[in-house]
């Protein structure tokens, strides 16, 4: 089954922010375990998350991975990305689009913040 993965950040202002998105796209393209990898954001920056399910429609995805890059299980992850994948569900019914967990707390972030201290202590 042709699976694509969506990388969905919360999108800035600031251009420069969405260099961090694009390295996570690269990281997980390497894997190469994935057809497609694309990035999107929920707000201010492109594509958004309907343009980036149009593109995987458009490349023929059956299974599309929305991988929400999110902390919090806030407003965005239980109301606003459901709606707008429940929307895009009916234009695209060919297409199975899965909204995997968030991010939320993990050792693994655990792991990652105490480095971050430990480099600046």
């Amino acid at each position: 089954m042709k699976t694509g993965i969506i990388l969905l950040s919360h999108g800035s202002r600031l251009p420069e922010a969405q260099a961090t998105l694009r390295l996570l796209k690269s990281m997980i393209t390497q894997e190469g375990a994935f057809e497609l990898v694309e990035g999107a954001s929920l707000q201010f920056n492109q594509p958004d998350l309907p343009t980036a399910l149009a593109a995987m429609a458009a490349r023929g995805m059956e299974r599309v991975v929305v991988v929400p890059l999110f902390l919090y299980r806030g407003m965005h992850v239980t109301r606003d990305i459901p709606d707008i994948v429940a929307k895009e569900q009916t234009r695209y019914p060919g297409m199975d689009i899965i909204v995997a967990g968030n991010i939320g707390a993990d050792r693994k972030l655990a792991e990652i913040i105490l480095e971050r201290i430990r480099e600046v202590s």
